[in-house]
């Protein structure tokens, strides 16, 4: 049986990795590197259907899936930078309240949005995340 202390650090250590992880899957996003968001993908992720504006009509599952629907994400907006106002971290689970800063590709037109993003993780790589953003970015004239 770990001591109380011993569990502790344990946690401190799962909440580090969590974060960095949360973290630097927003530099990749923000950087345009698709492939390397999805290195921290587990094989069997899930990706809910949550609103119309992420165009997804029934859950994704599988790396392979989600991978498709984020390149086709990439290839439309351009996420300039994503500022993390807040993170909760509850043993695999994070919740972050960011704001994503981008650029439609199509139009031109710039945007900037406010997420809450939920994730879930196992062995260090996401098993299940979903976003829910703010869509009057639509609406944001250039």
């Amino acid at each position: 049986m770990l001591s109380e202390q011993a569990l502790r650090l344990i946690g401190n250590i799962d909440r580090e990795l969590i974060e960095a992880r949360v973290r630097r899957v927003f530099e990749c996003w923000a950087q345009g590197d698709v492939d390397g968001l999805i290195e921290y993908l587990a094989p069997d992720v899930t990706f809910p259907a949550n609103g119309f504006w992420t165009g997804v009509k029934a859950p994704l599952v599988g790396r392979e899936q989600v991978a498709e629907h984020l390149r086709k994400y990439a290839n439309m907006l351009e996420n300039i930078v994503s500022v993390l106002h807040e993170f909760l971290i509850d043993g695999d689970r994070a919740v972050v309240h960011r704001t994503a800063v981008g650029r439609r590709r199509d139009t031109g037109r710039r945007y900037q949005c406010d997420f809450i993003d939920f994730f879930r993780f196992r062995d260090g790589l996401i098993v299940e995340f979903s976003a829910y953003g703010d869509a009057a970015w639509i609406e944001i004239d250039p």
